[in-house]
């Protein structure tokens, strides 16, 4: 099937866009074994049609999101029916939810001058990501410098990033942490929520809390807030709910562009949970590493490890159902980790540090028993045991993880920018929580 966009002009911004106007979040309850096949079938099936906005879970009693046009709502409800499955709705109008939240942005847009004037609680552009970036080195320059990864996106954007290294403790070669945000491009509150997590870690250091000491003086710490360039700005000009890249799909015949960067990752890359359809969200591209922006992260942080510096912690940020996904992604049947007490109790940690805040709850366990396979994955390549062949290994870091931030469907990738602020406080906790275990599991 081939849906027909239409591309209209917003009134309340400059910016012109696909336009949403009576799409409709449905959240649909599947009872059963087939309830759930089903779904997928029809994700493959109308893969350009509909836009799944959560997974399908092997949860009893989960729910899957699914946006749907509002010239197919009609026969899918039917459908659900004759199905016996029950469905609400989630986003009455997703149009319109967008137009308001563009007209409240655009109402409250403060435009930085420099880091005191940043504001953490909007959704900033690409390039204002990037200046704070530079900004932050600059104010916390006896700890912080600035690191460009070695490849810029496809359209050409350099991707920057941020290396913490503490003044204290060992001055000697320090094991790593990777932090990254943004690799879906509509996923906002990734980017938002990594800078507000730095921010408090930095002042916290700044002001001598013992953990962000020992976190800062024990650990490298690499942090990328927004990883797909392209896709990022994608979303702010023409099309809010852009999820892939902006990599040109050449040779496919499908005029469709991009790639799902987080199933193009080497490790088990082209398995289940991928498409091989480039009109799909999940399409995994031509080959493993397909895209500059995730080839970028695997050269730099390969680089690292081959001179020495083995990593810790691994942390992929996204949104949204608030879950700790910890490996495998790529298959349920695969023998677990052989940490995997460990995994789930550093997940159970961050957990438990983001609900002392203000009660948020989320889940944790292996990606692939939460919800279906998906290969390609980036806590998996995280993880995964280092080969000297790039398209085949990974990192080797004992404790990789995928975030979902909040939250759990009341407005899904459009999380008001009021929640940034609390999405931030409530995190940053949860790092502190599941770093201090990881520490004190390796003795450090």
């Amino acid at each position: 099937m081939r849906s027909i966009l239409v591309v209209l002009a917003l009134t309340v911004s400059a910016f012109a866009a696909k336009d949403y106007s009576g799409y409709q979040v449905l959240r649909v309850t599947p009872r059963t074994d087939e309830h759930r096949q089903w779904l997928r079938d029809m994700e493959t099936s109308m893969a350009d049609e509909l836009d799944f906005w959560s997974d399908i879970k092997n949860i009893p009693g989960s729910t899957v999101d699914i946006m749907v046009p509002n010239r197919l709502r009609s026969n899918l409800l039917d459908l659900f029916n004759v199905k016996r499955m029950q469905v609400s709705t989630m986003i009455e109008d997703v149009g319109q939810l967008i137009r308001d939240q563009e007209k409240e942005r655009i109402e409250r847009q403060v435009y930085t001058q420099d880091l005191s004037t940043f504001d953490y609680t909007i959704y900033h552009d690409y390039d204002e990501i990037q200046q704070w970036v530079v900004d932050i080195v600059n104010e916390y320059s006896t700890i912080a410098t600035h690191f460009e990864l070695p490849k810029t996106s496809y359209e050409g954007r350099t991707i920057s990033g941020i290396k913490i290294r503490g003044t204290g403790g060992d001055s000697g070669t320090r094991k790593g942490v990777y932090f990254e945000g943004g690799i879906h491009a509509r996923e906002w509150i990734s980017p938002a929520t990594l800078m507000y997590i730095t921010k408090l870690l930095l002042e916290d250091y700044m002001a001598g809390d013992a953990t962000a000491l020992r976190f800062f003086d024990t650990l490298d710490w690499y942090i990328v807030p927004s990883l797909n360039a392209d896709g990022y700005t994608y979303t702010r000009t023409d099309d809010r709910l852009w999820r892939k890249t902006r990599s040109n799909n050449e040779g496919t015949g499908s005029g469709c562009m991009g790639t799902d960067p987080n199933r193009n990752w080497p490790y088990e890359w082209g398995g289940q949970g991928t498409s091989a359809y480039p009109c799909s969200i999940l399409y995994h591209g031509s080959n493993a590493l397909s895209e500059s922006e995730v080839e970028a992260v695997v050269d730099f942080l390969r680089d690292k490890k081959d001179n020495g510096q083995d990593f810790l912690w691994f942390i992929d940020w996204h949104s949204y159902s608030q879950l700790v996904m910890s490996p495998w992604s790529f298959s349920a049947e695969e023998p677990d980790p052989y940490n995997i007490d460990q995994l789930q109790a550093a997940g159970e940690a961050m957990a438990d540090g983001i609900r002392s805040y203000s009660g948020t709850e989320y889940t944790v366990g292996p990606t692939a028993k939460l919800f279906d396979p998906a290969a390609g994955l980036s806590n998996d390549w995280g993880y995964a045991p280092y080969n000297s062949e790039k398209d085949q290994g990974g990192l080797g870091a004992p404790y990789s993880y995928v975030m979902e931030l909040r939250d759990t469907g009341t407005y899904g990738f459009l999380l008001p920018e009021d929640q940034i602020e609390d999405s931030g406080k409530e995190t940053v906790l949860g790092v502190y929580a599941m770093g201090t275990y990881i520490l004190d599991q390796e003795g450090l």
